[in-house]
């Protein structure tokens, strides 16, 4: 009977031991992908397979509405704020002077205060010889903005394909 019971205690401390250190060498293999940056490439490449995040397809309509009358959307780029406020910039045809800004806030609130900061608020700006034109619904904006010798060269485009996109499209706080 001591036999067994000692056999067994061996037993149950192979198989904790066993458990432990295959336990500690996957806690190490996860620190070793964060350290040498896996996991946040893993991460970039599933977002980017997935459509830009929980905002994709709010964008890929975006563009494929700007496409269809004859006007890409170039030379992409992204910011997120602190707050994770969402900003997404564009070209109007590889054009400096012609910009498409998209930002999506975290609820309508954070919107309005946003827009006002940066903007004026919704609707015409002039100013210095540039023009924004700030259409929003809910928690997103989109704002045209235009310098120069093409001053309001899309405005009419730009309303038309905000507003339904706006209204349409699904975004982070819109299922």
């Amino acid at each position: 009977m001591m036999i067994y019971r000692r056999m067994l205690i061996v037993l149950i401390s192979v198989v904790m031991a066993s458990a432990m250190i295959g336990c500690t060498k996957q806690v190490a293999k996860e620190e070793a992908r964060k350290y040498n940056m896996q996991a946040y490439e893993e991460g970039t490449r599933e977002s980017q397979m997935t459509g830009r995040g929980l905002n994709g397809r709010f964008l890929e309509d975006l563009q494929m509405a700007f496409r269809e009358q004859n006007m890409r959307l170039t030379n992409e780029n992204y910011v997120e704020d602190e707050v994770g406020n969402m900003t997404y910039q564009y070209r109007i045809n590889y054009d400096s002077s012609q910009l498409i800004t998209v930002h999506v806030y975290q609820d309508e609130a954070s919107r309005e205060r946003g827009i006002e900061e940066l903007y004026g608020g919704e609707g015409d700006h002039q100013n210095a010889g540039m023009h924004n034109l700030v259409i929003s619904d809910r928690d997103a904006a989109i704002v045209y903005t235009s310098t120069g010798d093409k001053t309001d060269q899309y405005t009419e485009q730009v309303k038309s394909i905000a507003e339904t996109i706006l209204a349409e499209s699904p975004r982070r706080s819109s299922p």
